[in-house]
C-alpha cells in the first residue's frame, strides 16, 4: 500500500498515546499502530519549545550585525534533539501542581480514511471519560478542494470561541471564567482554548482533551491540522479579513490573552501553576512556526499579545519589589521592636522576586521560541506586528528591553524591503528617542546613517516623512553631525510637498541657530533692542532687526541650493528646444519658489513681504561704502555688514519674496479690505486692495534694481501676475501707479532678448487687457512695441534676401531670430491683421511684414548642412512660423465673425489670404520635406501645418451650422481657403509620426508593435539614419536620461494631438482625395496606441471614441455660436516685392538624406467635410498616472509558500523553510 508522506511541523518520536481522531482524507491514511495504552505513573506536563541558538544572544557583540544565515537554525530537530530537550526541560523546571492523570481511554472504533466517523451513542459513551464527547466533532472529513473559501469567523454554539467574538462580555470577565473552568478541570479548559486558537485562524478542526493530555503529540496533531486546512484551499482568515464582522476581531483576540495574563497574574496562578502559561505557550509556539500563514500569523499575535501582559506584569513585579525594599530599610532602622513585620515583609520580597524571577523566564522563552524567528517572516504583516510589540516592549520595560541584544533588531528592519514594516520601525524608534535619547548613543551612532538615508532617499514618501522626525529628535538632543543636518536641511528644496512640510521644522530650527549664531557676532541680543528701541513700527525703508533673520534665512538657502546645484549640475537648455516648444521658456516653479510657499507658513518675517521687499530695495553696498567713514566698530555698523546680501543670496530671496506674495494673497480675504491690522506678535497683514496697490508700487522699483538681470527680471515680472488689477480700473483710481508698473513691463520687454523674460512679460501684458479699463492703455503700448519691431524687421529685408538660406553672418542671423522671436510674442496679444498687412513705408521694404515673414519660412528649406549657422537658422524660422501661424488664426477668426453676422466678404480678400496661405503651406512643406531625420524643426513644422488647417476649417463648421438654420448667404468664395492637407503628404505624415514614436519608445525601453496583416510595410528613411538617431545614454545621468524621455514624451505627445485634431477637423486621412489613403494614418497612429503610457492613450482616445469626438464638434459649435465680434476693418492690399520660391523648383538634397517627398502641392476637392471651430474649448484628457507597481500581492494564496514579497527598499531576504525571512547584512 503506498502511504503518502505528509510534511509534519516537527517530527516526534512514537508515543504510546491514545490516538487522535484521523482526518478522513483520500491523501493520507495514519500508519501508527493503534495499541491499548499501558499503565504509567501521571507526570507533570511541562513545556518543552525550541530555543534559539545562544550564540545570538552574547551580549553586546552581535548587536551591529545581522543574525547569519543558520540553516538548522530555524528548521524543525529531529525527535532524539526534541526528546532531549523534554527531559532536559522537565528536570530544569518541577511542577508545583499537576494536571490530572490521564485515564486510560477506551478503545475507539477505526475510523475508515474514506468515511467520515459517525457519532457515539450515548451508550457507547463512557461516563467516566467526558473528553470522548469531543470526539463527535473531532474527526477530520475529506473536503473536496476548493477554488476560494472565506474562513470561519463566528461559529454557531457555545465555548470560549463564542464567548470572545459573539458574547458582550468584556475581554477580562470571559478570562475570568475560563479561569474558573481551568479550575474545574484542566484538559477540558485548555482544549477550549486551544480549538479557539484554531477557529481564530480559520480552522473549523478541533482537537480532544487526549491530544492535551498527549503533549509529546502536539506537532503531530497539528501537522494533520494543517494538511486538512491546506486542502481547503482557504484564500482568506480573520485576522486579515476584511469583512464588516471581522472589523474588531483583532482588538478582541489580542484583549482576550492580555487579559487572561492578568488574571493569572492576579491570582498568582501564573507563578504557582506555571503548567498553564507553558500548555498555552506549547500550542501557540508550534502554531507560530508552521508553513501555513493563517497558523503563523494568528499564533504570533497571541504570542505577542502574551509577551505585552507578561511584561505588564514585570512591571508591577518591578514596582512591588521596590517597595518592598523601602518598607523593609525603613522597619528595620526602627529596632528590634519590628522583627515580625521584618520578617512579613521579608517573606514578600522573597516571594517577589521569585515571581519575578518566573515571569522573567517566561518572557525570555516566548522572545526566543516566538518573536526572535518571526520577526523575519515572509510576511510582512507579521514582521509589523513583531515591530510593533518590541517597541512596545521597549517603551513598557526599558530596564529589560533597553540593551544592545533587543535594540539590534530594531536597527536591522530599518532596512525591511516593505515599506510599511519601515514605517512601524520608525514609529517606534521615535517613541524611544523622545524619553530615552540620550542613553541610546552606541545604537544612535551605529544606526544614524541609515535614518539619514531613510529620510534622503526611501522610495516611500511615509517612511521619509516618519524618518524625518526621527532625525528632529536627535538633532535636538544633539545628535547629529554637521553634514548629516545639511543633508537634512537640504530637503526644503525636495520635489515632494510633503517632505518639504515635513522638514520645516527642521529647516527653521537651522534657521533660528543660525540667527543665535549672527546675533552673538554683532553683539548681543541685548545691544540690538537697545539700538532698535525706538523703532518705528512702519517704517520699512531703514535698517531693522528683523534683516539679521532675513539675512541668515538667505544664508542657509544660498548654501543649500549651492550645494545642490554641484552635485546635480543642469545643463541650460538648447534656444532651439524652448524656440520649437519643445521645453519652456520658463520653469513654472523652481526649487526656492517651492520652499518659499513652505517657509510662509513658518518664518514671521515672509509674511510680512513689505519688510521682505525694504531689505531688497535698500542700498547696501552705499552703507557698506560709508560704514567706515563714520562708526567704524559700533554695533549699528556689525549690523549693517552683517546683513548686507551677498552672491545669489538677493536672486533667492526675490524668489521667495514672490511666493510669498502669492501665497499672501490667497489666502482667504478674513481681514476688512480697507484696514490695516496687526497681530500679536508684530506681523504686519493688509487688506487685497491696499496689497495691490503697495505690490504695484514696489515692482517698477524692483525692475529699476535688478531688471538688468535676466534671471532676477523674470522673477519681479512674475510678480506681477499675481496682482488683482480691479483697483485701477475703478474710476480710474491710480492711474499712475499702473502707467509706472506698464512702463517698467514694456522697458523690459524691448530691452532683453531673454526667452524667460520676453514671455514673463508677454504674460503680464495679457494679464492686463483681461481688465476692459486697462485695453485700451496696454493696446497703445503694444502699438508702440508692434512699431520699433516691424521697423527693425524692414531694415533686415532691405539689405539681403530673408528668404534664402545661409546667406546671413552668424551675428546677423542671430540678431534676425531676436527681432522674429518678438514679434511672435506681440502677435500673441491682440488682433495683429492690421500691422501685419500694412504696406511697409521703407524704400527698398514695401512689401507687407505677413509677406516679410512667410518668405522667412522658406529659410527652413535644408540644401546643406552648416552645424554653426542651422540652429539659429532653424530658431529664426520658428519663430516665423509662429507669427504667420497666428495671423492665419486671427484671419480665421475674423471669417468666423463675419459668417456668423452674414457680412459679406469681398473677393479680393480671399483670392489674396488664399495666396499668402498656399505660399505659406508651401514653405511648410519645404521645410519638412527636405529634412531626412526628425529634428525639432521639422516636427514643429508638421504641427504648424495640421494647425493651420484646423484654424480655417473651424470656418466651415459656422458655414454649414448657419446653413442648417436657414441662413441664405453664399460663402462659397471661401472653399479655396478650406481644402484639406494634401494626401500626397500622406506617406511623409507617417514616417514623421513613427520616428517621433521609436524616438520615445527607445527612451522607456518599450517594444513596438508590427505592422499588422492588412498594413503594407511603410518605408523607413535608411538605416544608417536611423541608427544616427540612436544615442548612447550610458554617459547620461539619471536627470538627464529623465529630462530626455519627458522631452520625447512631450514632443510625440504635441504632435499626436495637432494629427488627431486634424483628424477630427476633417482635414486629414480623409476618403474623396483620390490617393486611396483614407483611414491610414489613424491605423498607423493607434498601432501603439497601449503601449507608449497614459499621456500618449488618452491623446489618441479622441480617435477611438468617437463619442469624445462628437462632444468636442459639440464644444465647438456652442462656442462659435456664442463669440459675436465685429471683424476689424483690414483690406490689405496686394502681394508686393519678390515672389516666394515655387515648391516645383526642387533644390539640391541634402548629402546623406532623402529628396523631399513632395514636389509640389496639389489642391483636390474635399466632397466630404464636417469641419470643427478652432477655438474648440477641448476636453483636457485626464491626466492618468502611471500605476505604481504594487508592493504587496493583491490576492496572496496563503497555502503558497513560495511566494515572494518585495518592494522598493534596501533590504533582501531569503525565507526558511518555516517562513522566516532572514535579513542579510547591511
Amino acid at each position: 500500500m503506498t502511504t503518502t508522506t505528509r510534511q509534519p511541523l516537527m517530527e516526534t518520536t512514537d508515543n504510546t498515546a491514545t490516538s487522535s481522531p484521523t482526518p478522513a482524507s483520500t491523501a493520507r491514511r495514519s500508519g501508527r499502530v493503534t495499541k491499548a495504552p499501558a499503565k504509567f505513573t501521571p507526570e507533570p506536563t511541562s513545556l518543552s519549545k525550541r530555543k534559539r541558538a545562544s550564540e545570538n544572544d552574547d551580549g553586546e557583540d552581535g548587536e551591529n550585525e545581522s543574525p547569519e544565515e543558520d540553516p538548522d537554525e530555524d528548521d524543525d530537530p529531529d525527535a532524539s534533539e526534541v526528546e532531549q530537550e523534554r527531559q532536559r526541560s522537565r528536570k530544569r523546571k518541577p511542577s508545583s501542581q499537576s494536571i490530572k492523570a490521564k485515564k486510560p481511554a477506551s478503545k475507539k472504533p477505526k475510523i475508515n480514511g474514506d468515511a467520515p466517523s459517525r457519532p457515539q451513542t450515548p451508550a457507547e459513551t463512557p461516563a467516566s471519560a467526558p473528553a470522548q464527547a469531543l470526539n463527535s466533532f473531532a474527526s477530520l472529513p475529506s473536503r473536496p478542494k476548493k477554488s476560494a473559501r472565506v474562513a470561519i469567523a463566528q461559529p454557531v454554539g457555545e465555548g470560549l470561541y463564542t464567548d470572545i467574538f459573539r458574547s458582550d462580555d468584556r475581554p477580562n470577565e470571559v478570562a475570568t471564567r475560563w479561569y474558573h473552568q481551568y479550575q474545574a478541570d484542566h484538559a477540558e479548559a485548555l482544549t477550549d482554548l486551544v480549538n479557539c486558537i484554531l477557529l481564530s485562524a480559520g480552522c473549523d478542526q478541533r482537537v480532544t482533551e487526549d491530544d492535551i493530555r498527549d503533549p509529546d503529540n502536539c506537532q503531530n496533531r497539528l501537522a494533520d491540522l494543517q494538511n486538512v486546512y491546506a486542502e481547503e484551499g482557504i484564500t482568506d482568515y480573520p485576522l486579515i479579513s476584511r469583512a464588516r464582522t471581522t472589523r474588531s476581531f483583532r482588538d478582541l483576540l489580542v484583549g482576550f490573552f492580555r487579559s487572561l495574563v492578568d488574571v493569572l497574574h492576579e491570582t498568582d496562578a501564573l507563578y504557582k501553576d506555571v503548567q498553564i502559561l507553558e500548555n498555552i505557550s506549547r500550542w501557540v509556539a508550534s502554531m507560530s512556526s508552521s508553513t501555513l500563514r493563517p497558523f503563523r500569523h494568528t499564533a504570533t499575535t497571541i504570542a505577542l499579545a502574551i509577551q505585552t501582559a507578561l511584561i505588564k506584569a514585570a512591571g508591577v513585579l518591578d514596582g512591588r519589589i521596590s517597595n518592598y525594599m523601602q518598607q523593609l530599610e525603613k522597619t528595620r532602622g526602627k529596632g528590634s521592636k519590628n522583627a515580625g513585620l521584618v520578617e512579613s515583609i521579608q517573606q514578600n520580597l522573597t516571594d517577589a522576586e521569585h515571581y519575578r524571577d518566573v515571569c522573567k523566564d517566561q518572557i525570555q522563552d516566548i522572545f526566543d521560541t516566538v518573536f526572535v524567528h518571526r520577526y523575519r517572516d515572509i510576511d510582512a504583516k507579521i514582521r509589523t506586528e513583531c515591530v510593533e510589540a518590541l517597541g512596545n516592549w521597549i517603551y513598557m520595560l526599558p530596564t529589560v528591553f533597553m540593551e544592545p541584544e533587543y535594540l539590534r533588531y530594531l536597527g536591522w528592519m530599518l532596512s525591511d524591503v516593505m515599506p510599511q514594516t519601515r514605517h512601524e520601525v520608525l514609529k517606534q524608534l521615535g517613541r524611544i528617542f523622545k524619553n530615552h535619547a540620550e542613553k541610546l548613543g552606541h545604537f544612535i551612532d551605529r544606526f544614524r546613517p541609515r535614518l539619514v538615508e531613510m529620510a534622503t532617499k526611501d522610495s516611500d514618501v511615509s517612511v521619509r516623512v516618519v524618518a524625518i522626525s526621527n532625525i528632529q529628535i536627535l538633532k535636538d538632543s544633539g545628535n547629529l553631525e554637521p553634514d548629516e543636518i545639511d543633508s537634512i536641511g537640504r530637503l526644503i528644496f525636495d520635489p515632494e510637498p510633503r517632505i518639504r512640510k515635513a522638514v520645516l521644522d527642521f529647516f527653521a530650527g537651522c534657521v533660528n541657530d543660525s540667527i543665535e549664531n549672527k546675533v552673538e557676532e554683532i553683539g548681543g541680543e541685548d545691544a540690538i533692542d537697545e539700538l532698535f528701541q525706538d523703532q518705528d513700527e512702519e517704517d520699512f525703508s531703514s535698517p531693522r532687526s528683523d534683516w539679521v533673520s532675513i539675512k541668515c534665512l538667505a544664508e542657509l538657502l544660498a548654501a543649500y541650493d549651492t550645494q545642490i546645484g554641484e552635485e546635480n549640475p543642469v545643463e541650460p537648455p538648447r534656444s532651439l528646444d524652448i524656440a520649437v516648444d519643445a521645453i519652456p521658456a520658463v520653469a513654472p516653479e523652481t526649487r526656492v519658489s517651492l520652499a518659499g510657499h513652505v517657509l510662509y507658513e513658518k518664518i514671521d518675517q515672509l509674511k510680512n513681504w513689505e519688510l521682505l521687499s525694504s531689505y531688497l530695495l535698500y542700498d547696501h553696498s552705499s552703507s557698506a561704502s560709508s560704514k567706515s567713514a563714520s562708526k567704524g566698530g559700533s554695533i549699528e555698523t556689525a549690523l549693517r555688514r552683517a546683513v548686507a546680501p551677498e552672491g545669489r543670496e538677493e536672486a533667492i530671496l526675490l524668489e521667495i519674496l514672490a511666493s510669498a506674495v502669492r501665497s499672501s494673497l490667497a489666502a482667504p480675504a478674513e481681514l476688512d479690505k480697507s484696514k490695516k491690522h496687526y497681530r500679536s506678535d508684530g506681523i504686519h497683514l493688509i487688506g487685497p486692495e491696499e496689497a495691490a496697490r503697495k505690490l504695484a508700487s514696489i515692482i517698477p522699483k524692483l525692475l529699476s534694481k535688478y531688471g538688468a538681470e535676466a534671471s532676477t527680471a523674470v522673477t519681479v515680472l512674475r510678480l506681477e501676475h499675481s496682482l488683482d488689477l480691479n483697483v485701477f480700473q475703478q474710476l480710474g483710481q491710480d492711474s499712475t501707479t499702473y502707467d509706472r508698473l506698464l512702463n517698467g513691463i514694456c522697458t523690459q520687454f524691448d530691452r532683453h532678448i531673454d526667452r524667460g523674460v520676453l514671455a514673463e512679460t508677454t504674460t503680464a501684458l495679457l494679464h492686463g487687457r483681461k481688465y476692459p479699463a486697462l485695453e485700451e492703455t496696454i493696446d497703445e503700448r503694444v502699438s508702440e512695441l508692434w512699431d520699433k519691431v516691424i521697423n527693425k524687421l524692414r531694415q533686415f529685408d532691405k539689405s539681403s534676401e530673408l528668404g534664402i538660406r545661409r546667406n546671413l553672418e552668424e551675428p546677423a542671423i542671430i540678431e534676425l531670430g531676436n527681432i522674429l522671436l518678438k514679434t511672435s510674442k506681440l502677435v500673441t496679444l491682440k488682433d495683429c491683421v492690421e500691422v501685419l498687412e500694412a504696406d511697409g513705408q521703407v524704400e527698398g521694404s514695401e512689401s507687407p511684414a505677413i509677406e516679410i515673414l512667410i518668405r522667412i519660412v522658406m529659410r527652413g528649406k535644408l540644401d546643406q548642412v552648416d552645424e554653426n549657422l542651422d540652429d539659429p537658422e532653424d530658431e529664426a524660422v520658428s519663430f516665423a512660423v509662429k507669427t504667420c501661424l497666428f495671423y492665419f488664426m486671427w484671419k480665421a477668426r475674423v471669417l468666423r465673425d463675419a459668417v456668423n453676422e452674414q457680412r459679406p466678404i469681398p473677393t479680393l480678400q480671399i483670392e489674396r489670404l488664399n495666396t499668402l496661405r498656399q505660399s505659406f503651406v508651401r514653405n511648410l512643406v519645404w521645410t519638412l520635406s527636405s529634412r531626412g531625420t526628425n529634428d525639432d524643426l521639422r516636427l514643429f513644422a508638421t504641427g504648424a501645418l495640421c494647425d493651420l488647417h484646423v484654424a480655417f476649417a473651424s470656418v466651415r463648421r459656422v458655414i454649414e451650422r448657419n446653413a442648417a438654420e436657414g441662413h441664405a448667404a453664399d460663402y462659397s468664395s471661401i472653399n479655396p481657403l478650406l481644402d484639406p492637407i494634401d494626401p500626397g503628404l500622406t506617406r511623409e505624415l507617417i514616417e514623421i509620426f513613427s520616428a517621433a514614436e521609436r524616438a520615445y519608445a527607445r527612451c522607456i525601453n518599450r517594444q513596438l508593435n508590427n505592422p499588422g496583416e492588412d498594413e503594407g510595410p511603410i518605408e523607413h528613411f535608411s538605416s544608417d539614419e536611423e541608427d544616427d538617431e540612436d544615442e548612447d545614454d550610458s554617459d547620461l545621468t539619471p536627470v538627464q536620461k529623465k529630462r530626455k524621455e519627458l522631452k520625447a514624451e512631450r514632443v510625440l505627445c504635441e504632435l499626436t494631438g495637432k494629427m488627431v485634431l486634424a483628424i477630427v477637423a476633417k482635414v486629414l486621412d480623409q476618403p474623396g482625395t483620390g490617393q486611396g489613403a483614407a483611414g491610414k494614418i489613424k491605423k498607423r497612429m493607434v498601432r501603439n496606441q497601449n503601449k507608449l503610457g497614459h499621456n500618449f492613450k488618452e491623446t489618441l482616445a479622441y480617435l477611438v471614441d468617437e463619442g469624445r469626438a462628437a462632444r468636442v464638434r459639440e464644444a465647438a459649435a456652442k462656442a462659435a455660436g456664442k463669440k459675436k465680434r465685429p471683424a476689424p476693418a483690414a483690406s490689405g492690399s496686394r502681394a508686393r516685392g519678390s515672389r516666394p520660391a515655387a515648391a516645383g523648383n526642387s533644390g539640391a538634397s541634402v548629402a546623406g538624406k532623402k529628396q523631399a517627398l513632395s514636389a509640389e502641392i496639389i489642391t483636390a476637392e474635399d466632397n466630404d467635410s464636417e469641419l470643427s471651430d478652432i477655438e474648440i474649448e477641448e476636453e483636457e484628457a485626464e491626466a492618468v498616472p502611471e500605476p505604481e507597481e504594487s508592493t504587496e500581492l493583491a490576492h496572496d494564496p496563503i497555502e503558497d509558500n513560495n511566494e515572494d514579497e518585495g518592494g522598493q527598499g534596501d533590504g533582501k531576504s531569503k525565507k526558511d523553510d518555516d517562513g522566516d525571512e532572514d535579513m542579510d547584512d547591511e
